[in-house]
């Protein structure tokens, strides 16, 4: 007999959360305050997340299922000839930029098959930090930790 638990949603945002490079340096208690934000979207195949050029407004885990990064080849802007960037799978994340800066998003992410994403909106981001000194400056050192291995690989690859 298989016995179905209800109200551990939450725990599973807080879990992904924890895996996260970018949140891994959070106390559980941090991490939960994080994962109270979360937003839960099931999305069919080919549903896409997030448009090229637009303005981003949420960071997004993949709990299940895969996504694929593309741009406009031709920069018409209609997408019509793309280019793939990339494919992302459970326990990744994308977006996490859109939480930061108010640049427009450079590619655009399509479910491959039907996703379970957990979505974590920057308007509710910045009003936690704003709420929590110690918590923003954890967060944000966070980031300039990722940006700056981001930066170090790309540099390695552009020197090779």
């Amino acid at each position: 007999m298989e016995v179905e638990l209800s109200g551990f949603g939450g725990f599973e945002g807080v879990e992904l959360l924890q895996k996260l490079h970018l949140f891994t340096r959070l106390t559980f208690e941090e991490t939960s305050r994080l994962g109270g934000l979360i937003e839960y979207l099931d999305l069919p195949a080919e549903s896409v997340v997030i448009e090229e050029n637009a303005l981003g407004n949420a960071l997004y885990i993949i709990a299940k299922g895969e996504v694929r990064v593309t741009r406009d080849a031709d920069g018409d802007g209609t997408h019509g000839a793309t280019e793939e960037v990339g494919r992302l799978h459970e326990g990744e994340l994308f977006g996490e930029m859109s939480l930061i800066d108010d640049l427009l998003t450079s590619a655009r992410v399509t479910t491959v098959t039907a996703c379970r994403l957990l979505k974590m909106p920057r308007d509710k981001f910045e009003r936690l930090l704003a709420s929590d000194d110690k918590l923003a400056v954890k967060v944000y050192r966070s980031f300039c930790r990722t940006l700056s291995d981001r930066l170090r690989r790309t540099t390695a690859m552009l020197v090779r």
